[in-house]
């Protein structure tokens, strides 16, 4: 990928960072209403290392945000350099559900705590921000500027990158009834459908939490609202509290080295206990490990193994295609004892882990043969 040599006038750049999609995009419709030109960019920043998967589902997110930019009369360009330190936050923070200004509370009193916070939100009555509908056209490029079509890595992926993918899977979801069973089956370890699997085209900013939570709500209007429904926009919400309490910062300072022999040993999933090195086979092999299996990796390596949490968390955040700074530095520092989890950090059994969500082995058998 190279970086086309024609000027890039300053006024006319917009960041997208992680808010690859048109619909529910403020920083694109204000950008379009506001300037006569724009050129719609992205710093793929060449420092970054990402595991084949993360690296696929986002080229693949990339291009297809860019077909649909093309459609509008707009264009996307890949820049190979680092994001300016003033839009750093759009690369590292996509949209919450919730705006802040809709916040029942000053951010400054923000609950440490999620429950506290929870209960401040549903008293206040909010349950999202409303979205915005996609921009019909879109100002023309900077004379001059040509953006090479973005490639995609032929790469079987379990989820495919990318605004128009995210939207079909929402659909097939709702269309399926599958928000009813949500909180029932979240936690089993063997099947796509059992969970939400949103999280890769929330992460990257491919689907809106603002307009996800707004065709709960409608689906609940239609269907009735349960325990299911409710629970997945507890989720949602999660997402948001990690977001507020800014736990994407604590990430500057990771420096991980690939020799390190701790890093090997999730390369290679050999940390020594069955259902932990399943569960990081199932992540080299897709870029994907569901909530339940790393909450219980994350506690295996930080009290089993006593490592520091950064390291676990690096390694997520290098394969995961759902990687959230966010959500998964929040998850592992709560895990770990470092973050605001009110238990002072949480400590699984591993072997109870097993027995309740993999009893007969099924998901063992089913990784160790991969």
């Amino acid at each position: 990928m190279n970086t086309p040599p024609c000027p890039q006038p300053e006024g006319a750049i917009l960041h997208l960072g992680r808010h690859l999609r048109l619909d529910d995009n403020p920083l694109l419709a204000s950008a379009a209403a506001s300037r006569p030109r724009l050129l719609p960019v992205f710093a793929l920043d060449p420092a970054v290392r990402r595991g084949t998967h993360q690296e696929a589902f986002l080229l693949a997110a990339l291009a297809d945000l860019q077909a649909s930019l093309r459609q509008r009369g707009s264009d996307l360009l890949l820049l190979a350099e680092p994001p300016p330190a003033a839009v750093r936050e759009v690369y590292d923070s996509p949209r919450r559900m919730i705006d802040e200004a809709d916040l029942p509370f000053d951010p400054p009193a923000m609950p440490r705590t999620y429950t506290p916070f929870r209960q401040k939100v549903e008293a206040g009555g909010v349950r999202f921000s409303p979205p915005i509908a996609a921009p019909e056209r879109l100002p023309p490029l900077p004379d001059g500027v040509v953006c090479p079509t973005i490639v995609v890595p032929a790469l079987a992926l379990v989820a495919a990158g990318g605004e128009s993918a995210g939207r079909e899977h929402w659909q097939r979801y709702r269309d399926r009834r599958l928000p009813d069973s949500y909180k029932q089956t979240r936690n089993e370890l063997l099947g796509w459908d059992l969970s939400s699997k949103l999280s890769p085209w929330l992460a990257w900013g491919c689907l809106s939490p603002r307009r996800l939570a707004h065709d709960l709500a409608r689906y609940e209007a239609e269907h009735g609202a349960n325990e299911g429904t409710y629970w997945l926009w507890f989720e949602l919400l999660w997402r948001d509290f990690f977001s507020l309490r800014g736990d994407h910062r604590a990430s500057d300072a990771w420096s991980v080295d690939p020799a390190d022999p701790r890093w090997l040993m999730l390369a290679g999933a050999r940390l020594g206990h069955p259902l932990v090195d399943a569960g990081f086979r199932e992540l080299n092999a897709t870029g994907f490990l569901g909530n339940r299996m790393r909450q219980i990796a994350a506690s295996f390596c930080c009290h089993e193994l006593g490592w520091p949490w950064e390291i676990g968390a690096a390694y997520f955040a290098h394969q995961l295609i759902d990687h959230d700074p966010a959500s998964n530095v929040g998850n592992w520092r709560d895990i770990a004892g470092q973050g605001a989890d009110p238990r002072g950090g949480r400590r699984f059994d591993i072997e109870k882990q097993r027995e309740m969500y993999d009893p007969a082995g099924a998901y063992v058998r089913f990784w160790q043969a991969r």
